[in-house]
């Protein structure tokens, strides 16, 4: 889990960079960040799929809308390429949606008590 978070914490700066110098990057590049944000993502739908009846529900439901539109999203990217429209922007929620999967993950309680 601790590998997971810390890679997880590196597309942050990673997706930020990303969104700041959008023409820098390679076509390759460009399909592995995306394809590595959405691999980073599924675990959190996963987690929030199978506590759905634990967590608080608007957060979880609000959450899991936004997971699952950047997984779609950037799945499409990850097969079909740069050219998309305000990429950058993608960018910026990717780094947000990171930083969700590690703040959840954080704060679950069943990490802290060891299960």
């Amino acid at each position: 889990m601790l590998a997971y978070l810390i890679a997880t914490s590196l597309l942050i700066p990673a997706n930020l960079w990303a969104a700041i110098t959008p023409h820098l990057h390679s076509e390759v590049s460009m399909r592995i960040l995306h394809g590595l944000s959405t691999l980073a993502l599924l675990p959190l739908l996963w987690q929030l799929w199978v506590r759905r009846k634990q967590d608080l529900l608007v957060f979880s439901l609000v959450l899991a809308v936004f997971l699952l539109v950047m997984v779609v999203v950037n799945s499409w990217i990850t097969f079909m390429g740069m050219g998309v429209r305000f990429g950058w922007l993608d960018h910026i929620f990717l780094a947000i949606a990171c930083s969700s999967v590690i703040a959840y993950f954080f704060a679950e309680p069943s990490l802290s008590e060891g299960r």
